[in-house]
């Protein structure tokens, strides 16, 4: 008796000790590498941005595909810690360890302590969100936003006559749909949630139609940019290219990093699904409403960007981050329901945990080799050399890589390229011709260029008044052409 008596007392202080252990589990593994990754891809762009003042900022704007709360807080970021890697990626870092832990107290308050462990243990070690907890973009401020937007959603569903879930709903969703365009997903999952379910019908209606209300109206300001955006992005379409039926899985894998988890989370999601038919035809059971909203919230947007993809391309894995939080949350309820003895249910999750664990890689690798890159130019540009950059987007990470001063002028970047002999263009039609005439070398540096130059009109020029000499290729999408006099 009295060894029982020490053995559960053993096991509640386990149980008290044991979100602690993990929150600083997952600061460990979050802060790991974090500066590992060349700063590339969208992050310069970022960087470069938010080091403007805000008049300036909020100029640029109007043409970004994002609205301006992640520029806004890396504006004061780099104000304050500058531009190192380390300096403009912590915040994101910071972001992803909070997920971690609203995914835990979520899990614990309104479904049971088990669900909000295995929830966060999947998304800490998802290889997925560490990538996203090492780029200075928005995406883990998303889905942070998505998660505490789920946990007052269904703080409300279970006290709709309580105004602060009203108040801080509104105030979170204000907050997402300011930080992302896609964050307007978040009102449809909710929206559906309240009018599918009879009791939120009579209940959370009212309320939840004003917390709406007051977002919307917060958002007026912003809604003439959004609707440009929108109608451009859906006439001229998007870089994105239109999904197959295959990526409906892979996006799934994504999530989960590897075939051998995915397949299992997929399994335990069907014999939930399965358990839970036979137990409605037998009359043992009924609806649970907080596992219908997290089924909602899965399957609702992931299928419809999947089909609007067709005409708008949009199911991309990083447009997908709201949607992955739920998904931690889903399996682990389901995986919750499927055993009943706490013994069996411990050695289910630990299986996964484990296989996440071996598939994790805590220095997830961005694929751009952009620093190595510039390197390269730097080291091989004489006086007489002339360096063009097709798209001339990809100016602002070789500025961060070639000189930082010159980075670093938000007014004066490309002027000061231009003198040291760089002309970032998107065709032909940018490029002034007659300052590389008397170059003996010039070297064209491209990622994609057939995204703004179809006709290569670059490369043809370059051929008819110089010698191409040799192409160097840079992991994963760079390449720079020589030519010589």
């Amino acid at each position: 008796m009295f060894s029982g008596m020490k053995q559960r007392k053993t096991i509640d202080l386990f149980l008290v000790w044991l979100p602690g252990i993990c929150l600083t589990l997952v600061i460990l593994l979050r802060f790991l590498f974090i500066a590992s990754n060349d700063v590339a891809m969208d992050e310069p762009f970022t960087v470069f941005f938010a080091q403007a003042d805000l008049h300036s900022l909020f100029d640029m704007l109007p043409n970004e595909n994002n609205p301006p709360l992640f520029f806004l807080l890396m504006h004061f970021q780099v104000k304050w810690f500058g531009i190192s890697p380390l300096a403009v990626r912590f915040l994101s870092c910071v972001f992803s360890i909070l997920t971690a832990f609203m995914l835990y107290k979520t899990g614990k308050k309104y479904f049971s302590q088990p669900v909000g462990f295995f929830a966060a243990a999947l998304f800490t070690l998802s290889n997925y969100h560490q990538l996203f907890a090492h780029e200075a973009r928005v995406y883990a401020l998303f889905a942070l936003l998505t998660t505490v937007s789920i946990y007052l959603f269904l703080g409300l569903t279970s006290q709709p006559e309580k105004k602060k879930y009203i108040v801080l709903l509104a105030v979170t969703n204000i907050l997402l749909i300011y930080s992302h365009f896609f964050g307007f997903f978040i009102f449809v999952i909710q929206g559906l949630s309240v009018f599918i379910i009879p009791e939120y019908r009579k209940t959370v209606l009212k309320p939840y139609m004003l917390s709406v209300i007051i977002s919307l109206i917060a958002y007026i300001p912003y809604f003439p940019i959004f609707f440009n955006r929108f109608f451009q992005s859906s006439v001229s379409g998007t870089w994105v290219e239109p999904p197959v039926f295959s990526d409906l899985y892979t996006m799934v894998w994504r999530y989960l990093n590897a075939p051998v988890v995915t397949v299992a989370a997929l399994c335990i999601l069907t014999a939930a699904f399965v358990k839970f038919i036979m137990k409605i035809r037998k009359g043992t059971t009924v609806w649970n409403n907080r596992n219908l909203i997290l089924v909602i919230w899965f399957f609702a947007p992931y299928i419809l960007m999947f089909l609007v993809s067709y005409k708008i391309p949009m199911f991309l894995d990083r447009y997908t981050v709201f949607i992955s939080v739920g998904f931690y949350l889903l399996i682990a309820v389901a995986l919750n329901s499927l055993a009943s003895e706490a013994k069996f249910r411990a050695f289910l999750m630990a299986g996964i945990i484990i296989m996440m664990a071996v598939t994790f890689h805590p220095r997830i690798d961005n694929k751009r080799r952009l620093k190595e890159t510039v390197t390269f130019i730097s080291d091989h540009k004489g006086l007489q050399t002339s360096v063009i950059i097709c798209p001339r987007w990809l100016e602002y990470g070789f500025s961060y890589h070639y000189n930082q001063l010159i980075f670093s002028n938000y007014p004066g970047m490309q002027s000061l390229l231009n003198q040291e002999r760089i002309y970032p263009v998107n065709d032909i039609s940018n490029l002034d011709t007659m300052k590389i005439k008397n170059s003996n070398q010039v070297f064209l540096f491209e990622e994609w260029a057939s995204l703004t130059d179809p006709g290569q009109t670059l490369s043809n020029y370059l051929n008819r008044e110089f010698r191409y000499k040799e192409t160097f290729s840079f992991y994963e999408n760079f390449k720079v052409h020589q030519y010589i006099k």
